[in-house]
């Protein structure tokens, strides 16, 4: 017989995780009373303190449900509260969750807190995200158009609103322009001038900026995942490194290597070129820390810090407002030039999806090696 259903405002048995140094996730299954069950988790500093901070969530889950109605009268700070406890709550990535929590305290609560659910229509809700898209970007607008949308989607929910006004805003398209603040396209030739430049400054040689610059060409990885590579990670006989996290900062903890990548799709296993498993037994020889990249301290290494330092070693010269996922556009360009699929490109860089078809049937364990071959002339000196 199947197991019968969790009694509504009730948990099951609660799990404890070690997920870093003195950090533990503690995660259960909780009926809400709607009849969804859903994960609910929480992180402290011992096991003891992660499932206390996981009971008091419970207990406030369950004194919140009849304050969590929805009508059109209802303010949006407050349905606001309810998706940022679900966001909370969900099994996105730790630097998203605070990413969202971010636009909405930063970008939204003020313009939008104070208005009843009712009155969000679609030239509110136009007239506010396009603010922010003038005022602070059009990073900042499309995080913000997720959260107002995923806020007003509990409302439609809720029967407060018909449908989600959010739908039907048009942001202005990124200007195809580079931006004089951030340079996220590099070509093969810039790049290798760029090395030459690195190379020649003593600032940049301190702070391992050649060596960071070269991997980030060899994997097309993003930095929180770079950084993130221990040396149990290198396979130097098969040439191959396994990309299975990446480093992120919270608030009262700190830094620490989160098990999982942005995306079940970037856990993976990659071929690299020959010429970064050579620069990788080098550094390994040298090495005196875990980390394959560490800090100047040979602890983990701050993803915000190289990124500061990888802005400074360049202003001023063509590549000013540097940014490391421009390496992910010239590992994408190179396999692409060098005939890859879609399907391999995507792998080899752990994006999400190509098309159904090809991300349910293909087995994406281990990326083969066309990925190496195509990248094995990015470091040859011209």
């Amino acid at each position: 017989m199947p197991r019968p259903p969790l009694p509504l405002g009730t948990h099951g048995e609660i799990r404890c995780y070690k997920v870093a140094e003195k950090r533990y996730r503690a995660r259960t299954k909780y009926r809400d009373y709607d009849g969804t069950v859903r994960h609910v988790e929480r992180m402290g500093t011992s096991k003891t303190g992660a499932k206390e901070n996981l009971k008091q969530a419970l207990r406030d889950r369950a004194r919140s449900v009849v304050g969590d109605e929805v009508t059109a009268a209802s303010k949006v700070a407050d349905v606001a509260g309810i998706w940022l406890r679900e966001l909370e709550e969900s099994d996105k990535a730790l630097r998203t969750k605070r990413t969202y929590r971010d636009a909405w305290e930063r970008d939204l609560s003020t313009a939008v807190g104070s208005l009843r659910v009712g009155e969000v229509t679609v030239s509110v809700a136009t007239r506010v995200l396009r603010s922010i898209h003038d005022n602070a970007g059009s990073g900042s607008a499309k995080h913000a158009k997720v959260v107002l949308s995923g806020v007003l989607a509990i409302a439609v929910r809720h029967d407060a609103i018909p449908s989600n006004p959010v739908n039907e805003v048009t942001l202005p398209k990124a200007s195809g322009k580079r931006s004089a603040k951030q340079k996220t396209v590099i070509t093969r030739e810039e790049y290798t001038r760029l090395r030459k430049h690195l190379a020649a400054s003593d600032k940049a040689l301190r702070r391992d900026l050649p060596d960071v610059v070269d991997a980030l060409a060899a994997l097309g990885c993003r930095i929180g995942e770079l950084l993130a590579l221990d040396w149990s990670k290198i396979d130097f006989e098969a040439g191959t490194i396994r990309i299975e996290g990446t480093v992120i900062r919270e608030k009262g903890v700190g830094l620490f290597v989160q098990p999982h990548t942005k995306s079940s799709a970037g856990m993976r296993t990659v071929t690299v070129p020959g010429w970064f498993v050579a620069l990788l037994r080098r550094r390994h020889e040298a090495a005196g820390t875990e980390w394959v990249f560490p800090s100047a301290s040979g602890t983990l290494r701050d993803p915000d810090n190289t990124r500061a330092d990888l802005r400074e070693s360049v202003a001023e010269t063509e590549w000013v407002g540097l940014h490391p996922h421009a390496f992910r556009h010239l590992v994408a360009t190179r396999l692409d030039e060098a005939g890859l699929s879609a399907r391999e490109i995507a792998d080899y860089l752990g994006h999400d999806r190509v098309s159904m078809t090809q991300d349910v049937y293909m087995n994406r364990k281990t990326v083969g090696d066309s990925a190496a071959r195509a990248l094995a002339d990015l470091h040859r000196e011209d």
